[in-house]
């Protein structure tokens, strides 16, 4: 398929030396990053969902089910993973920022690669958008607007400053020529010419579904005909504080139905599934199984309603900070489940080591590797997020810190009330009875205040916050 040029931007070598050290055979890497995709996935247990290729590389490699982003926004978790450092560290809490504005001198991922003989491109969503995307990082990489004239119509009125609210759009096309449609079909092109040249290569590809706009081709929507998603259960909840309860969307109005707007959500995922399988097709048909790490990861976590009506991510709560992460190819054990708490700064050092490549000093998150040899046998792991909520009443950012632990989430608030968060994962899994005051978990209350602590103290930096409360301010 030819690509536009208008999508493609070539990228020079940048640097003497680039391509010194040679890459050993069987390491290529293939990165799939997706945006807002949570653990609703088929392999992940949901019976609805209909996601048959993810679902088949979970079943060739390693499946993490307790993934956490560091930061549950699109561009805060995705240079927190590609750089390998905690947000306190990167500063970066919004989404405009790019990667060499906050740290001119970090190593990317994508950037280790290409300096030790890589071949690295990227189409899509890798970084958060071309604007804060890394020229460092890439020999090519390219995204645009597409050319489905119906999906450039539903983001214009998502992004023209009207309603937030979740919703979906039915495309009359089959796909191929909306944004994911196009950057499969190039990184499957991709494939075809590094199969042959025979050169290393890091590819990666950025899947914009199933953020919003919900937008698929009429098919993916009669997956999910009315009355097959089942409503969600909703448990009351009990001390959740306020200051929590606030996603990026807060300040629009609920959807009409809240199973019809799931239903959207799963269109999305399954179509995004679809574009996937044109890519790993290709690695089949040249057999590169062996020779190539693939990982896939979804960026950020997504509400569907729960808590009251939280829609999208922007919260420390599972939901919202949990994803998946799946690692299978060359090196990795077949069909195997980790159940320890794993944090996405750990990708780095894990794809450096399966790899063979000398990862930079200073990453904070640990190789994963270990884990995936021993069976899961280590000693048991916790990971940490955290985010800024907005204060409509002082127009003030308030920080939120998470940490989670195979049998409990602390959260903590930096707000006047110094709100705290306890969830046990035996008793409360869907985070819905606060029990940080409850005398009979003071042990883990403790644990958690006191992890909390260790961290150090935020890099200053401007927040995101909810448009939909700017506007309410503005009024």
């Amino acid at each position: 398929m030819k690509i536009p040029a208008r999508y493609a931007i070539p990228i020079l070598l940048i640097g003497a030396g680039i391509h010194a050290a040679s890459a050993a055979p069987g390491s290529n890497v293939l990165l799939v990053v997706v945006d807002d995709l949570n653990a609703e996935l088929s392999c992940y247990g949901n019976p609805v969902v209909k996601s048959p290729n993810i679902d088949q590389l979970a079943a060739r490699g390693v499946r993490f089910d307790r993934a956490y982003c560091q930061y549950p926004l699109c561009n805060p978790s995705r240079i927190s993973f590609l750089s390998g450092l905690r947000p306190e560290t990167t500063g970066v809490y919004v989404l405009g920022t790019s990667p060499r504005q906050a740290m001119p001198d970090a190593i990317m991922l994508p950037q280790l690669f290409r300096k030790n003989g890589y071949f690295s491109a990227g189409a899509g969503k890798v970084y958060h958008s071309i604007k804060t995307s890394d020229r460092e990082s890439w020999d090519f990489y390219q995204d645009g607007e597409g050319d489905d004239e119906q999906e450039k119509a539903a983001i214009r009125a998502r992004y023209s400053g009207g309603d937030g609210s979740p919703r979906s759009h039915v495309l009359d096309g089959d796909g191929a020529k909306t944004r994911d449609g196009i950057n499969a079909r190039k990184i499957a092109a991709l494939l075809d010419e590094r199969a042959k040249s025979g050169e290393p290569f890091f590819l990666a590809i950025g899947f914009h579904k199933p953020h919003l706009p919900w937008t698929a081709p009429r098919r993916f929507f009669d997956m999910y005909p009315k009355g097959s998603v089942p409503e969600p259960e909703s448990p009351t909840m009990r001390k959740v504080p306020s200051v929590a309860l606030q996603t990026e969307l807060a300040g629009f109005a609920q959807p009409e139905s809240r199973t019809g707007a799931i239903a959207g959500y799963y269109a999305c995922i399954s179509f995004m599934d679809d574009n996937l399988g044109l890519v790993l097709d290709r690695l089949d048909s040249h057999k590169l199984w062996e020779r190539t790490v693939v990982v896939l990861v979804g960026d950020n976590g997504f509400h569907l309603g729960d808590h009251g009506g939280l829609w999208a991510k922007h919260t420390v709560f599972e939901n919202a900070t949990r994803v998946p992460l799946i690692i299978a190819g060359a090196g990795v054990p077949r069909g195997k489940v980790m159940p320890q708490p794993v944090e996405l700064l750990d990708l780095y050092p894990t794809l450096a080591e399966l790899c063979g490549l000398p990862a930079p000093s200073g990453l904070e998150g640990k190789s994963l590797v270990p884990l995936m040899d021993s069976g899961g046998g280590l000693t048991p792991s916790r990971a940490f997020s955290m985010v800024y909520h907005y204060d409509l009443t002082s127009g003030t950012d308030i920080l939120g810190r998470s940490v989670k632990t195979g049998a409990f989430r602390y959260t903590e608030w930096a707000n006047g009330h110094h709100d705290r968060e306890l969830y046990l994962m035996n008793q409360e899994p869907d985070e819905c009875d606060n029990r940080a005051e409850d005398p009979d978990a003071i042990e883990e209350r403790t644990q958690g205040e006191r992890w909390l602590r260790e961290l150090k103290v935020p890099k200053p930096g401007p927040a995101n916050r909810p448009r939909g409360l700017l506007k309410e301010k503005k009024r």
